[in-house]
């Protein structure tokens, strides 16, 4: 089933905001990011960014309580996030090639 046909309500939405949630609690503890970017196209679920804000503060419980980072979990890049990144980082290898 594509998950444009899950309904908004379905549990399976709050198993992926869990995961997403840790992952995204993960990055903010190990790499201490200004903002994070979410995006594919499960990003396009208008329910799931609230439910992943939610864990994240939740698993964070007051230990970061940037209201930058807390704030700034935002998507971005659609369902092109894979292919911007990729490119970002051809790039990056192509520059240090050069240098």
């Amino acid at each position: 089933m594509k998950g444009s046909e899950i309904p908004a309500d379905h549990p399976a939405w709050a198993v992926q905001a869990f995961y997403i949630g840790q992952a995204v609690t993960t990055a903010i503890l190990m790499l201490s990011p200004k903002k994070v970017t979410l995006g594919g196209g499960v990003m396009q679920q208008k329910q799931l960014l609230p439910m992943i804000r939610t864990e994240v503060q939740r698993n964070l419980n007051g230990y970061v309580s940037a209201e930058a980072i807390l704030t700034n979990i935002a998507p971005g890049l659609g369902d092109n996030a894979g292919l911007c990144g990729a490119l970002a980082l051809g790039l990056k290898a192509l520059k240090t090639s050069n240098e």
